[in-house]
Formats: C-alpha cells, structure tokens, sequence
C-alpha cells in the first residue's frame, strides 16, 4: 500500500539522483528550470500510480502529500477531488524507460492542454495496472468543463509531472536508471537553447529586481487558504497567455526592506498589477499605495460586491490607471479583458509620455 513516508522518500531519491547527475553533467542551473534547484513537491496517489508535481520554490524543498486521490488531476490542477469518468490518454505498460511528454516554454512559447470533460483524468495511471515512468515537462493545463472557447474553472502550470507505478518504487536506484537518460537529455537540451536563456533571465531577474516592463505581472489579493489556490491559479493563466506572472509573496524577501517598499518595488516594475478582492486582506493596503503610484491595475472581484466600498471606485472619477472587472464565478471570466485593456493602457501612456517629453524618441 502506498502511503506519505513513501511518496516523500521516492521523490527525495528522485531528486537526489537528479541533481547528482546535473553537476556531473556541468550545467549551469540558471538555465535550468529553478525546481530542478528547489522544489515545491505535491503528490497524492491514485490505486496504485504515484503522481507528483515539481514546482518552482525558493530556498528548499517543501512537500505537500495529499494522499490518497481517484484522479490524477486533482494533483495535477491541486483542486477537489472527484471520480473520473474518462482518461484523456492511456500510459504504456512496456519497462523501456520514463516516457516524456514535452511541452514549451519561453519567450512567447506555451504548450497548453484544455481538458474539456466535467470529470476528467489525464492519464489512466491507477485504473489499469502496471504503467512505466511517465513524466510532463513544462506543460499548461486548463480544465475547461463547457468545451473549447469556454472559460476555464482551473488552471496550473506544471514545470515538471511524474507518475510512477507502486511496484517501480521499492528500489529507488533501479527507478532512478529507468528514468535517467531521456529526463537528463531533456534537460542538456533545454539548458543549450533559447529556453536556457529565457531561464537564465528569470533567474537574472529575480536576483536583481530587473522585473521589466515586457512582461512582468504580479498578482495580488489574499493569499491564504482557497483564495490562495485562487491567486495561483490566476497568476498560471497569465503565464499561460505569455506574462511573467508572479505572487508578490513568492518573490524575494530582502532584509532591509518593509513589506511595504516589497511591494512598490515589484509592482513598480512591471507592466500592470492584477488584484483579486473577494474578502478583507492586506491587498486594501496594497490598493492604495498602487493608487499612489500611479500602478496599471486590473482590481477583480465578484460581481455587485468586493471585500469593501473603500476601494475600487476610483476608475469613475480620478484614475485612468484603475479598472474594475467583475465576474459571476470565477476571476479567469475578466482575464482576456484584462490583457486587453492592460495592453491599450501601456501603450497609451507609452505614446502620451513619448510625446510629452522632447529628449525621447518619438519613432519607437
């Protein structure tokens, strides 16, 4: 029977034997993707089939076992778990080694999968015996229950899947070696392109505060509990329409500074803020000091309500840099309206400021 103490062992192992083999291999982890450095590890295990997800982190590892599951997507997209009634693919049942399913990521670069049934599963993995490795690399999924076109109810951004069959995890060594040589030639190639240096970038980027106005979003609202699975959720979705996006609380904390001068610096420096406001949190603070500083913000919440009257009615008098959508149930209703009104917005200001001051360049 699987439980939590294996599923946290075979992962270490896992990662253990990854990072080994990178330094062997003399890469450079900044073109590398950052949980291959430290990872967020969710896990959960349907029947007899493991599924894990690696996620980017700061600092170390952390893992979040959720135990017994009855579909692989409800690791996948970390949300509630239901009884599938359909796989979108079968996993092989041959011992030849991982199989992986490579998707993009880089500068204008999403491989993105819609699922579009109200109960589905990826992979049968744990309905139909023995499976071999099976991993997803840099992969977008949507669960979008009302078909193409449709609004998704879930989003995630999965840097890096694998699943593994109960029997495959007693030696750790041997699952290491059937793994080994596809997901390392998977990593030299990405470490060699342009995806090495998108990677290389971010990883510049978040070192040094060079969040640029290209593409950088941050995104903000209260980030405990379901309002926290909300906020990532949104954050994916926007890095899945090709933005930078970010939780503020996953960005770099330096010492000497506040909270406060966190929060102005990152959303300073990036092209527009998107704000979820269901309930009373810190963002009414945060509110105002975008406000102040004249930040492009996206303030989203529920449809005739907000967290309070406080906030959100400058857009009718004072601010052209404010705007409210609001949705029926889910945020991911206003996002393409939000690129789109985001985007008019930079390149008014972008042609008003070219225009006003007489050392720029008015042909850009």
């Amino acid at each position: 029977m699987l439980s939590e103490i294996t599923a946290k062992k075979t992962a270490e192992m896992f990662l253990f034997n990854l990072r080994r083999v990178v330094s062997q291999n003399n890469l450079d982890l900044s073109r590398l993707p950052p949980w291959v450095t430290t990872a967020r590890i969710r896990a959960g295990w349907v029947n007899d089939s493991l599924v894990y997800v690696f996620e980017d982190v700061l600092n170390r590892d952390i893992y979040e076992i959720r135990g017994s599951v009855k579909a692989d997507t409800a690791v996948l997209l970390n949300i509630d778990d239901f009884i599938p009634k359909a796989a979108s693919l079968a996993a092989r049942k041959d011992t030849t080694g991982i199989i992986i399913l490579g998707g993009a990521y880089g500068d204008k670069k999403r491989t993105i999968f819609n699922l579009i049934d109200k109960t589905p599963a990826f992979f049968n993995c744990g309905y139909d015996g023995y499976h071999g490795p099976i991993g997803l690399l840099n992969i977008f999924m949507q669960h979008c229950p009302g078909g193409a076109g449709t609004s998704p109810v879930a989003v995630r951004y999965i840097p890096f899947a694998l699943y593994v069959h109960e029997s495959d995890t007693a030696d750790s060594d041997k699952l290491w070696n059937s793994c080994q040589q596809h997901l390392i030639n998977a990593l030299i190639r990405i470490h060699n392109s342009q995806t090495g240096d998108f990677y290389a970038r971010l990883k510049s980027r978040a070192t040094t505060f060079a969040l640029n106005k290209l593409s950088g979003v941050i995104v903000l609202g209260r980030d405990t509990g379901a309002e926290l699975h909300e906020l990532i959720q949104v954050r994916d979705y926007l890095k899945g329409i090709g933005y930078d996006a970010e939780l503020i609380k996953d960005l770099p904390e330096i010492p000497m500074m506040s909270n406060e001068e966190k929060v102005r610096l990152w959303c300073l420096v990036s092209r527009f803020v998107v704000m979820v406001d269901r309930s009373p949190a810190g963002h009414l603070g945060e509110y105002i000091i975008l406000r102040e500083q004249r930040t492009i913000l996206a303030l989203l919440r529920p449809r005739g309500h907000g967290s309070t009257y406080t906030i959100g009615d400058d857009q009718l008098v004072d601010s052209n840099a404010v705007h409210l959508f609001e949705f029926d149930g889910s945020p991911f209703e206003t996002l393409d309206p939000v690129k789109k009104w985001a985007e008019m917005t930079v390149q008014k200001r972008a042609f008003q400021y070219n225009k006003a001051y007489p050392w720029r360049d008015h042909r850009r």
